[in-house]
């Protein structure tokens, strides 16, 4: 009898202890997610496209009074080592200068100065019509191999990158026309006394054709900077120094513009 009282007493205090200790503890782990990476502004494999306006200006001796105005765009891919690639790029401008108009006459070629010496010994006589400031349209074209420098890699609030470029390519010119045609008639009387009259009659050619000639081949090397304000949308500029075949008409290039990051 005192043995089943003892049971009884233990199975009631196994289930009192179990009512009070209450539910068993269930662990928990909380999972935290990582820290998103922040987003790179200048990536691998990437494609840009870029709008700009142009200026340019000779420093050869052909063109040493050249300027130009224009603009264009270029296409860029970064390969997946995102620090190097390539680029076309396109410009059309219109030039002006490089020692105004000439006047054409026979075989020889006058500078166009208002007072020109058509026949040696003869004094200098005015030539009217046309002067300095005709122009021609020129398409600029280069394939540039590229190399840049994200600052970010070192400082990841500056989103700017230096960069340098160097290829090769043409320089293809318009039509720029003729001007006025001109013409002077001179007395002239030869060792006999008889006296006649000769006129000379020529037109003005561009002296940017003379200087050029035709379509050439050239250089192109330089460098530059770009600011991104985010991923995708940035700000260039960049000089370039055009090597002209034929040092005379070497000129530079200055571009500014906005670029879109693919």
């Amino acid at each position: 009898m005192i043995k089943v009282i003892s049971l009884a007493v233990l199975a009631l205090a196994s289930q009192t202890a179990s009512i009070l200790a209450g539910e068993p503890l269930v662990s928990s782990k909380q999972v935290i997610a990582p820290t998103p990476a922040p987003p790179e502004f200048f990536r691998p494999n990437e494609f840009d496209i870029g709008l700009f306006g142009t200026y340019a200006t000779g420093v050869g001796s052909g063109v040493g009074s050249l300027h130009a105005w224009g603009g264009g765009l270029d296409l860029t891919y970064w390969f997946p080592w995102k620090y190097a690639g390539v680029r076309f790029q396109g410009t059309g401008a219109i030039i002006s200068g490089a020692g105004g108009n000439r006047i054409q006459q026979g075989g020889g070629q006058f500078v166009g100065d208002p007072f020109v010496t058509l026949v040696p010994g003869f004094a200098p006589v005015e030539v009217s019509g046309g002067g300095a400031g005709n122009s021609v349209a020129a398409g600029i074209i280069t394939g540039d191999f590229m190399l840049r420098l994200p600052l970010d890699d070192f400082w990841p609030r500056v989103h700017l990158a230096p960069y340098l470029f160097a290829g090769f390519g043409g320089i293809l010119l318009g039509d720029a026309g003729n001007g006025n045609s001109v013409s002077e008639t001179f007395t002239v009387t030869n060792a006999a006394g008889v006296s006649r009259q000769v006129t000379f009659t020529g037109h003005e050619v561009s002296a940017l054709r003379n200087n050029f000639g035709t379509d050439r081949v050239l250089g192109h090397f330089g460098g530059g900077l770009e600011y991104r304000f985010t991923p995708h949308i940035g700000l260039f500029g960049e000089a370039g120094l055009d090597v002209v075949d034929g040092s005379a008409n070497n000129f530079i290039q200055v571009n500014c513009g906005l670029k879109y990051a693919f």
